[in-house]
């Protein structure tokens, strides 16, 4: 069975051990600074950080990072692309050739790559390093209806199932005549005819899920119990915080001394 990317990986680490609320609250600390910072250099130093964290303190292998990497930066860099092209410059750097490379543009293309790859980068982590239950408990803590908890909580679960359904329909390619070496225009119908038995595989497991649901009376009553209730940690709450003395560290410095 191939690797799960956007499924918990169970590791013995430091930010696997940090409870699922504190890493939540965590992407969205990181989140909120990447939009407050207002150089390149401050955003790349973020991502070198995320990375950091990924591989040392996650223990998260290369490898998954390398597999999602497409996700991470190919989306980034044409939204990077994209506003380098629409951005007016006025600011030369050098020049290449008879083409002149313009701050403002790379500036804009720069801040838009890192911001998305910061935000995905930071989801993955999340992903890989958090139980989906532990998530549910901790934001029916919050004070979410755990009716609600439970939903994000199946779409969650529903993702890896999502991932190895696609993974069939690739062997299904592979086995019906090397579609990856087809010309383009059938390669996309081929994608229309599987994606349509995802599509249908994927509503008929939603269905047994709410038929199940509904047959052991789920949501009769205003408030249910948890066989782990959530708690804070001490390594959740030192994430948060270091993260956010860090940004606010990041933020003064872009002000008073770039």
């Amino acid at each position: 069975m191939s690797e799960q990317l956007l499924a918990y990986v169970e590791k013995e680490s430091v930010i696997h051990r940090a409870d699922a609320l504190s890493k939540l609250l965590w992407v969205v600390i990181v989140v909120v600074a990447t939009f407050q910072f207002q150089t390149t250099y401050t955003r790349a130093l973020m991502f070198c950080v995320l990375l950091f964290t990924a591989l040392v303190l996650a223990k998260v292998p290369i490898r998954s990072i390398w597999r999602v990497s497409p996700l991470i930066f190919g989306v980034a860099f044409l939204l990077g692309a994209f506003h380098y092209v629409v951005t007016k410059g006025t600011t030369p750097l050098f020049s290449i050739g008879t083409s002149v490379i313009y701050r403002e543009p790379l500036e804009a293309g720069g801040a838009y790559f890192f911001r998305l790859a910061i935000m995905v980068l930071a989801s993955f982590l999340l992903i890989w390093t958090t139980d989906t239950y532990q998530l549910m408990v901790g934001l029916a803590y919050l004070g979410l209806p755990y009716r609600y908890a439970f939903a994000i909580f199946m779409a969650l679960r529903y993702i890896p199932l999502i991932q190895r359904e696609v993974e069939a329909v690739r062997a299904a390619h592979a086995i019906r005549g090397k579609a990856a070496q087809s010309p383009l225009k059938h390669r996309f119908r081929l994608w229309q005819r599987y994606l349509f038995t995802v599509i249908v595989n994927g509503l008929r497991k939603a269905e047994n899920t709410a038929i199940a649901i509904e047959a052991r009376g789920f949501g009769a009553y205003p408030e249910r119990t948890y066989w782990k209730e959530f708690r804070w940690t001490r390594s959740g709450l030192l994430l948060m915080s270091t993260f956010a003395v860090f940004c606010m560290a990041l933020i003064i410095w872009e002000e008073y001394f770039l």
